[in-house]
């Protein structure tokens, strides 16, 4: 029960996060939003989310009600596409702006409770011998979603409208996020009294958490970079508009994940987890690189690669925080090493191609050959990494 409903919230969550994106694409083409806007969207989102991950992992070990805080979460998503609706629809056309932005904050902070929530959901029910395997098919739900909202968005468009779209996805959310609140409102709490006052930053603060977590601050501020923009390159660069066309090739990227999550899950168990993230992150960078000389099949088989390779962290990195943080503080070491590395990363993310390409959407090719070899770079930082007790005994057996 545990691995289907957390397996139904990731992918409603992942979902829900890369429309953000396809949103932003929308408002440069139809409401001629500059690229400082589609930066402040993006970057409000991830910082929102960021700045809020590591209270809501504290919460959930004092509390132990973490299935009914990713559904809260959840229903705070799916508010914020209500919301971005509204702003298109509903509203004068100056609100259209300070609604958006809006709406990217509330949708941020609601993506800050799934992650670290539902890794430590997992662990605990699964205990450390299957973790890995449970991360990462839970992980491929999340890339299913990612896959698929694109694609079903510009579906759901044809029936209704493109702003009804966006309203309807909030409503799916909506429904799910009750169904979720509804199987685990009478968990028990799992924290006891003890932790519930002991809790804090230093308990957590081990030194594999704090490698991992500027690890992948850094991993993530340039790949994020790159996912946060690339339908926008995707609809000027490579000339696919902002039509169904593109949803395909965003799809194509997504779907990658549901194949490299239970993969790389399947990885973390068998070998040593720190080659297992240097392999993601030198399978990111030369599929990236390469797909951005390419064209034709040769170019969405390296397009596949990339996701492949790059949307693997779920099993990955939280798999490797639970390692290194102590049980009582799962949720906020998962909370430290996604909250604020990934989505901190996140958050300046979309920040550097409009600094390297200097608003020009035509240099977005340069700025991914720079944030290919930022990527390439950091995976050096892995070797700060401590061996973890769980990759000790995987290369004994």
């Amino acid at each position: 029960m545990t691995l289907a409903l957390t397996s139904l919230g990731h992918f409603i969550n992942d979902g829900t996060t890369y429309l953000v994106p396809v949103v932003a694409d929308f408002l440069s083409l139809s409401y001629h939003a500059s690229p400082l806007w589609v930066t402040a969207m993006l970057t409000l989102y991830y910082a929102a989310s960021s700045i809020t991950s590591m209270a809501v992992g504290r919460f959930a070990d004092r509390s132990g009600k973490h299935g009914s805080l990713m559904a809260q979460g959840m229903l705070l998503m799916s508010l914020g596409l209500i919301g971005y609706y509204a702003a298109i629809k509903a509203v004068p056309n100056y609100l259209l702006l300070p609604l958006t932005l809006a709406s990217s904050v509330v949708i941020g902070f609601g993506s800050s409770f799934y992650h670290p929530i539902g890794a430590t959901m997992l662990s605990q029910s699964f205990g450390e011998r299957n973790k890995g395997r449970a991360l990462g098919i839970n992980g491929a739900m999340g890339s299913l979603g990612r896959a698929l909202y694109p694609s079903l968005y510009f579906a759901v468009a044809a029936l209704l409208t493109k702003p009804g779209s966006i309203a309807f996805f909030g409503l799916v959310g909506m429904a799910v996020a009750a169904c979720i609140y509804q199987n685990f409102r009478e968990e028990r709490r799992r924290a006891s009294p003890r932790v519930r006052r002991s809790l804090s930053l230093r308990g957590a603060l081990t030194r594999g958490i704090v490698v991992l977590t500027v690890i992948s601050f850094i991993r993530s501020a340039a790949i994020q970079a790159v996912v946060s923009w690339i339908p926008i390159y995707f609809t000027y660069d490579k000339a696919l508009g902002f039509s169904a066309t593109l949803g395909v090739a965003i799809t194509i990227m997504y779907a990658a994940g549901i194949v490299g999550q239970p993969s790389f899950g399947l990885f973390v168990e068998r070998f040593d987890k720190r080659y297992v993230i240097a392999a993601s992150f030198l399978g990111t960078s030369l599929a990236l690189l390469g797909y951005l000389y390419t064209s034709g099949t040769i170019s969405y088989l390296l397009l596949f690669a990339f996701g492949f390779s790059t949307f693997s962290g779920f099993p990955v990195f939280l798999s490797l925080a639970t390692d290194y943080s102590p049980p009582q503080y799962s949720t906020f070491g998962n909370s430290l090493v996604w909250g604020l590395g990934i989505t901190g990363g996140g958050t300046i993310g979309p920040i550097i191609p409009t600094l390297i390409s200097r608003g020009n959407y035509a240099r977005l090719p340069y700025a991914f050959e720079i944030l290919a070899i930022v990527n390439l770079a950091v995976t050096a930082g892995l070797l700060l990494l401590p061996r973890s007790s769980q990759s000790a005994k995987q290369n004994a057996s």
